[in-house]
Order: C-alpha cells, then structure tokens, then sequence
C-alpha cells in the first residue's frame, strides 16, 4: 500500500493560528494609533516650522514684509491662535485680497492634533526679521493620556530663526530640550 503525503492544514492548526494573530493584534494595535497620533503632531509641527521659514525667506528675497498666519480655514486668510493650518502672504494683512505665496491645508492629517499659538500672525522684514521684534510661540499637542502624548513647541526669535523642541525634555544639555 502506498502512502500519499498530506498536504494543507488542519481544523485545529488554522485556529491556533488565528488565535495566535489574534493576540498580536489585539497588543499591537493600540500602540499603533499612539504611534499616528503623535507622527501627526510632529507633521504639522514641521509644516509650521517649514511655513515660518518659507516666509522669512521670502521675505529676504523680496525684500519686503512677507507674513506667516495659523488660519483655521482651509481657503480666505482668517488668523487664528488655534488654526491647523497656515498661509505665507505678502504684506501684513491678513485678508482675503492677500496676495498667498504658499498654503498648508492639514486636512486629515491633523486629527486628534491641538496647536495653540501666542499670536496668530507674525511678519518679517526685508532682512529676515520679526517686524517690531515680536517673537511667537505654537504649541503642539494631541489628544492622547499624558504617558503617551506627544508635545512639541515651535518657538521663532526676533531676529527669525526657528527651532523645534520639546518642552516634556528637562535634561540639561539635552538638544531636544526648549
């Protein structure tokens, strides 16, 4: 008699199987929409960061005011201490006759995402200067439990330049530190 080889698996071999993915899932799942939540919080921080220095840059090679707005539309040019999104302009008004250089729409992106601004436009000169030496801090959160969440603060200097940190970092000398 001739013995034909199995092939495939068993009842009991596919269940242990799923079981087994199962438990994967369930451990692996949670950590993931941590992982999303706080990976957009640090997009729109550095589409903020990004925004403010196209705008000094701008400002530079025009040699002319050129503004930085958080606006909480995605079209018109309405400034808000709270908006997701942003506008480069030229000249300091924020209307909606402003001439747009660059907009950033969060759109989906910014889902469980809170950004809080000390003010809502920022203009810099011809030489890349805050007009009036005004200097801006956003804060970027998200809607997470304390342990998990991710913050972020973009903090722009009187003479313009940006930096990134992370005001949860309070190790002296550390580099991510505000």
């Amino acid at each position: 008699m001739t013995s034909r080889a199995q092939r495939g698996f068993g009842l009991i071999e596919g269940l242990v199987t799923i079981s087994v993915l199962a438990i994967l899932a369930a451990v692996a799942i949670p950590s993931f929409q941590q992982m999303i939540v706080n990976s957009r919080t640090r997009t729109i921080a550095e589409s903020f960061r990004a925004g403010a220095d196209l705008a000094r840059t701008e400002a530079m090679r025009r040699n002319m005011p050129v503004s930085f707005a958080a606006v909480s539309s995605d079209t018109g040019c309405s400034a808000s201490t709270t908006g997701k999104s942003w506008v480069v302009f030229l000249g300091s008004t924020c209307d909606d006759n402003a001439t747009v250089v660059q907009r950033f729409v969060a759109g989906g992106s910014d889902a469980g995402v809170t950004v809080s601004a000390t003010r809502s436009t920022l203009t810099f000169n011809g030489i890349g200067m805050t007009t009036g030496g005004n200097t801006a801090t956003v804060t970027f959160s998200n809607n997470l439990p304390d342990s998990q969440r991710r913050r972020l603060q973009l903090n722009v200097s009187a003479g313009g330049q940006t930096r990134l940190c992370d005001p949860g970092v309070t190790t002296s000398g550390d580099p991510r530190a505000c």
